[in-house]
């Protein structure tokens, strides 16, 4: 391997174990809370929680002008640094005029800067991995990212308790996510691109979707992943204000189930990686659709019981951390057309984040108009969004299960578990057990 690929694909997972600190300490229920806290009503709950997908529809505009950049970093680095540096606004909105305005505004900008890099980013890491460990790579570095990531989850709940759901508590966590953005953006400036080579000119949205409508796999994947986002709006923007309103859980205790659902899926991760580079994804992303649709019905039966939320966090971990949300990554990248690779992630994207913005918004019409009043069985207008996105789900599924997405070598449930849990989990575990043995003998 070229030196200069393998130390890039190094700084990569540096750099992601950054990004995954600042979600932890600018998102999931914080941000919530933080909305919450500075008067945000129901409705507008609903409406933060629809920005990312509303912004990330504005991926379509990368197919303009990504045939003009020279490098995919010449637009992801500026944009990326200050979004992410820009966080530690937040910690001064509270203090001023019209607060809760600007801080929607900051929070739609820090999302679009995301958008319009995203499928960039998709194509430069899809330039530089190599075809052949695409899984084990990814798998490996999301692996990490879950070791970082489940310590932060913790330090940040811990933070909000101790401080307190005050300016303090929240401005903290803000303050530290601002500048871990900082040395993000440091990072990504200095990870090799390799040599972008776009198409000469524009080719123009329409012929573009035209050309990508051609290829049978990557036509599937973007009619079938409509319908399913969709669905998964539908609810799942409630998921953190049922927690906290409803079920009265903790930042912290929430801090404690989203670690155990991250272990849970960093253990998993090189699984699906691995069977699937040695089976095809598009197999396992079909299997864990149909978990995923039953996990939302899951979270509308939950009842105030720690221990159903963490035995929750363990299906979601396996099915979803490492399962769906992966796979989807690594099937779209075996179905685009390299030539297009830009424009393919950017149609993708785009689609799938409209409709998880159409059915977010639909969800919070649904529970700022009923959550007055009083419905059968003493169900809550959240739990009712998300019966209705189960069955949402369960359509999706069933329509996805029946397309063609390549052709992957079917394996058995009892194959694919042993494998797993030889080719992935007990090399995992010794490896970890031989770094111990290595500190152990040093002292």
């Amino acid at each position: 391997m070229d030196p200069k690929v393998k130390k890039a694909l190094n700084i990569s997972i540096i750099e992601g174990a950054l990004a995954v600190l600042i979600n932890q300490f600018f998102g999931g229920p914080y941000l919530t809370g933080y909305f919450l806290w500075i008067g945000a009503s129901s409705f507008f709950i609903g409406l933060f929680g629809s920005i990312p997908f509303l912004a990330n529809a504005l991926q379509i505009v990368t197919v303009y002008f990504s045939n003009r950049l020279k490098s995919r970093k010449q637009l992801i680095v500026p944009l990326m640094w200050i979004a992410r540096t820009s966080i530690m606004l937040f910690a001064l909105f509270p203090l001023i005029k019209h607060g809760l305005f600007l801080a929607y505004i900051l929070y739609f900008y820090i999302q679009i800067a995301g958008a319009l890099s995203a499928p960039l980013w998709q194509s430069w890491m899809s330039d530089l991995v190599p075809k052949n460990m695409i899984g084990s790579y990814f798998g490996f570095r999301n692996l990490i990212h879950g070791v970082v990531q489940i310590p932060a989850m913790f330090a940040a709940g811990a933070i909000l308790d101790s401080l307190g759901e005050n300016w303090k508590g929240f401005s903290t966590l803000f303050l530290i996510a601002g500048a871990l953005g900082f040395l993000n953006g440091y990072f990504l400036k200095i990870q090799y691109e390799p040599p972008y080579k776009p198409r000469e000119a524009s080719l123009g949205l329409t012929k573009v979707i035209r050309i990508l409508l051609k290829e049978e796999h990557y036509k599937n994947l973007l009619l079938g992943f409509a319908l399913w986002n969709f669905a998964v709006g539908v609810g799942t923007v409630y998921i953190n204000v049922m927690l906290l309103k409803e079920v009265q859980f903790s930042y912290f205790q929430i801090s404690v189930l989203n670690a155990v659902g991250m272990f849970i899926g960093t253990l998993f991760q090189p699984f699906w990686g691995k069977l699937g580079d040695k089976y095809g994804f598009q197999y396992f992303l079909k299997v864990c659709l149909w978990v995923h649709a039953a996990i939302i019905l899951l979270w509308a039966l939950t009842p105030r019981s720690f221990l159903y939320v963490f035995f929750l966090q363990v299906i979601i971990g396996i099915f979803v951390t490492a399962g769906t949300s992966q796979l989807i990554f690594y099937t779209l990248m075996y179905s685009v057309p390299s030539s297009l690779s830009a424009e393919a992630f950017s149609v993708f994207n785009s689609l799938s984040n409209l409709m998880l913005f159409a059915g977010s918004l639909i969800s919070g019409v649904i529970v700022s108009v009923l959550e007055n009043i009083t419905l059968p069985f003493g169900i809550s207008a959240i739990r009712l969004t998300m019966i209705i996105s189960f069955f949402l789900r369960a359509f999706a599924a069933y329509r996805i299960s029946r397309m063609d997405l390549g052709t992957p070598q079917k394996v058995s449930l009892v194959q694919m578990v042993r494998e797993s849990f030889f080719t992935s989990v007990v090399p995992w575990l010794r490896e970890r057990l031989n770094t111990l043995n290595i500190f152990k003998r040093k002292r």
